[in-house]
């Protein structure tokens, strides 16, 4: 009887199934954390893309193009919507240097104005902290003050304060 072998055991393995549910509960766990976590930190972080106050309405963010769009060789002629401002009383005058003072990106647009307009209308994103050249303006629409400026490449208005009040443009120092 010493040759007697003991019988395997059949029936599930007790450690393989422990891993097994060991290894779900830690991809669920990942899963959770990139659905919930991820994207708030992201946000925080300023990551994801624009975060803080905006001057125009949420919509998908625009991409700079790869090359810059050319400039009308003019600046548009005032519409019903957009009119001349009192160059009197203007913040800047052509030539002058401002800075991007908003807490996120500005758009850049073809036309001044920031309501019922499509997204062909923005030409890119100006970071904040960006220096911008004056070119033309003032300009009102949508009940802002725009000013049309170059920035690298690309042409095209900014508003000179959000819809709040709060800065967009200052003069550089």
């Amino acid at each position: 009887m010493a040759n007697e072998h003991p019988q395997p055991k059949t029936g599930p393995n007790p450690v393989l199934s422990g891993l097994t549910v060991g290894l779900l509960l830690f991809v669920l766990t990942l899963c959770t954390i990139t659905l919930w976590f991820v994207p708030a930190l992201s946000r925080q972080a300023n990551i994801a893309g624009v975060s803080g106050p905006r001057w125009s309405p949420p919509t998908a963010t625009p991409r700079p193009t790869a090359t810059p769009t050319p400039s009308p060789p003019s600046l548009p002629s005032p519409t019903p919507e957009t009119t001349p401002a009192d160059a009197g009383s203007a913040t800047f005058k052509v030539g002058d240097i401002a800075i991007n003072v908003n807490d996120g990106p500005v758009n850049l647009r073809r036309t001044p104005g920031y309501l019922n307009k499509s997204a062909s209308d923005r030409i890119a994103l100006v970071p904040a902290g960006a220096r911008v050249e004056i070119l033309a303006g003032p300009a009102t629409a949508d009940g802002l003050t725009w000013w049309r400026v170059r920035w690298q490449d690309f042409q095209g208005w900014m508003a000179e304060n959000r819809t709040s009040g709060g800065p967009i443009l200052k003069l550089a120092p």
